[in-house]
């Protein structure tokens, strides 16, 4: 039931009309927007109270750490100082500056050098104004829960970030390290970590929202980590307070200017710093960061998108200062986070399910294409699909029937690739240039879905006529990807090429050697079928291959003219040609020509010897209607099947004709003898 009071206060509210609801309506939105901006500037505030507050635990739980290892910091800091007495500096990165002090420009380059030298991929790193190398040195990363060894990493500590190096495993001339990532210092908190365990000279890094655990290789080291780490955040605070104090500034000094006409125009570069430090100084880009990093966390991509689209937009119409180029590197590592959390999106891993459709993958694509990322797009979809329709045929089940499976595989393979060609059309409609690698693509997977279907359907001596359905099967999936632009058969026939045509010659090889086998024992006697039910079930099995006319060759009541060497060879020869016909392609035009001639010929040249030996006497008659069927019936029902599968007629059966007629004047000699 609602409560009274609602009731009461909804019919007070109501008697203003249309307009007082209106009014409350934008209330309550205005009231919904004022909290969730309340609740995103808690989730920072506490976030930060969570990481002092977890320093300063670390630090009440480490005072016994350090006195239980104070002997031990005390002879290595004696051993250091008798060390750097004798050798001096020796180490790989620069001198430490004086406090309060930063570094020349001289030595500036100098350290950006260092890096250039030392780490690949860092040129976007370096090229910064003002960013010097503050410290560095090797660390170990851990799992923060399992405490087991993770990698080695070099970190180099700029002045206002971190950027945590790999190990090259081929170095490449003096280049050692390449660049993992690159944390702002504002964006990240240090905190000390007690000894557990064999984990030793240990503390964590946190960085919203992830946590990464180092281990230093001494005790002195993790302490140089912990003091530089902290001493150069103060600094970049300090210094990033006098920023704005000094904007502020000028934005009044110039409110001032404005009112006092006295004053002497601002010079040119006046003018531009003014105006620099005004566009910056608005609220929602001072926050744009901060809010880029919650979007990436919260996984709104397209938030995130929209806000650097806007941020770009507002930062081209800002003069090219030192300010607006440090602003857009902190914008440009975010981007690169962002890309990062996009590319995972896409990439397949053992943990991530891949049974969803190339559907899921548009919404990462989308965005990527807006950071101006379309190759990577491209590659990382088309990659994706590899994967998914790799899972999908692996789940098939070979079960014995390699029709059953080709089908199945077929339907599988093809309905991915036109879901996949049509979903990338969606994705990259005006990126023509993406087209040539899905071409590329369609080309590789319809390789390993040929060796597939070979590996089942050639490798296992199966029926001739199984593998003409096979192929034809294929043939007919591969047209109906004609739907999105691609012609898949030539490719199929291409690639199938050398074994349809091995598997040709080997059937029509086949049949010659049973036609001379069947010829050798032929007697020429009339088939009789006993009765005549028996004789209709024959027309009807030869009227159902197409021999229609087959009535002209029977007589009496069970007789047939045909002996049963003719009757085998037609069935056998028909389903023959019928199979050679669903494996056709101009290719194999000349050796489905040549076997269709050669095994019919070899047939009718069986009776033209026979009636020309005169070993048959009295059997002219059979052997000529044997060799008229073979010629007036059988010959033509051939030509009609070739006619409509290639288009033209098989000229090569022409000759059948003057065989005939020399079987029939034989015939005739043989009746007037």
């Amino acid at each position: 039931m609602i409560p009274l009071d609602i009731v009461a206060v909804v019919r007070k509210r109501s008697q203003g009309g249309e307009e007082e609801l209106q009014k409350l309506q934008h209330e309550v939105g205005q009231l919904a927007e004022n909290t969730a901006l309340a609740l995103k500037k808690n989730v920072y505030k506490n976030y930060s109270q969570f990481i002092e507050t977890a320093k300063e635990i670390s630090s009440l739980q480490g005072e016994m750490y350090q006195l239980s290892h104070m002997l031990t910091d005390q002879k290595s800091i004696m051993n250091a100082m008798i060390e750097m007495s004798i050798t001096g500096h020796n180490g790989e990165g620069p001198e430490e500056t004086d406090e309060g002090v930063g570094p020349g420009e001289d030595d500036t380059q100098k350290h950006l050098a260092f890096l250039l030298e030392k780490v690949e991929g860092c040129s976007g790193v370096t090229e910064v104004p003002g960013r010097h190398l503050v410290h560095d040195g090797d660390l170990l990363e851990i799992e923060s829960e399992s405490f087991t060894t993770v990698q080695k990493l070099h970190a180099f500590l700029l002045n206002d970030s971190l950027m945590l190096t790999t190990w090259l495993p081929h170095r490449r001339g003096p280049v050692k390290y390449r660049l993992q990532c690159l944390y702002e210092l504002d964006s990240l908190a240090v905190v000390n970590a007690r000894d557990m365990g064999g984990v030793k000279n240990a503390f964590k890094i946190l960085m919203f929202p992830d946590t990464r655990m180092f281990q230093a290789e001494t005790p002195k080291a993790k302490g140089q980590w912990l003091d530089i780490l902290e001493e150069t955040k103060k600094k970049k605070a300090a210094l990033d307070t006098q920023r704005k104090e000094a904007a502020a500034a000028a934005v009044a000094d110039r409110k001032s200017a404005v009112s006092n006409a006295d004053v002497e125009p601002p010079t040119e570069r006046s003018r531009n710093s003014i105006l620099e430090s005004e566009l910056l100084h608005a609220d929602w880009l001072q926050e744009a960061p901060e809010d880029l990093d919650v979007a990436i966390a919260q996984r709104d991509f397209e938030g995130a998108v929209d806000l650097v689209e806007r941020g770009n937009e507002h930062l081209d119409g800002c003069p090219k200062g030192q300010a607006v180029r440090e602003y857009r590197a902190r914008i440009e590592l975010r981007i690169k986070q962002l890309t990062e959390v996009l590319k995972q999106e896409l990439q397949v891993s053992p943990e991530r399910s891949i049974r969803g459709g190339p559907r899921c993958a548009r919404r990462a694509v989308t965005q990527l294409i807006r950071l101006g990322k379309s190759s990577q797009a491209c590659d990382l979809f088309l990659k994706n699909r590899t994967a998914i329709i790799r899972y999908n045929i692996r789940q098939l089940k070979i079960e014995g029937n390699t029709s059953l499976y080709v089908k199945r595989l077929c339907l599988v393979f093809f309905d991915n690739l036109l879901e996949t060609g049509k979903e990338f059309m969606k994705a990259f409609p005006q990126h023509f240039g993406c087209f040539s690698g899905f071409v590329v693509w369609t080309k590789s997977e319809m390789l390993y879905f040929v060796t597939t279907f070979a590996s089942q359907v050639f490798a296992n001596k199966t029926n001739f006529t199984i593998v003409a359905e096979c192929v034809a099967e294929a043939r007919t999936h591969c047209n109906k990807v004609s739907e999105i632009g691609l012609e898949m058969t030539f490719t199929f026939d291409r690639l199938m090429a050398s074994d349809v045509e091995r598997l040709i010659q080997e059937a029509g090889d086949f049949q010659m050697e049973a036609v001379k086998h069947r010829c050798s024992e032929d007697q020429w006697r009339p088939v009789n079928h006993l009765n005549h039910m028996l004789q209709v079930k024959f027309e009807d099995e030869m009227k159902d291959i197409g021999l229609t006319t087959i009535g002209d060759f029977t007589y009496g009541v069970c007789f047939t003219w045909l002996t049963q060497n003719s009757v085998q060879f037609t069935k056998s020869y028909v389903s023959l040609c019928v199979d050679m016909l669903k494996m056709y392609n101009p290719n194999q035009h000349h050796l489905v020509t040549a076997a269709f001639s050669e095994i019919i010929s070899a047939q009718l040249r069986h009776a033209d010897r026979s009636i020309s030996s005169h070993k048959f006497p009295d059997q002219e008659t059979v052997i000529l209607k044997n060799a008229e069927f073979l010629v007036q019936c059988l010959a033509p029902l051939v030509q009609s099947k070739y006619q409509a599968v290639t288009g033209q007629p098989c000229s090569a059966l022409d000759h059948l004709q003057a065989t005939l007629k020399k079987i029939r004047r034989a015939a005739s000699t043989a009746s007037q003898c």
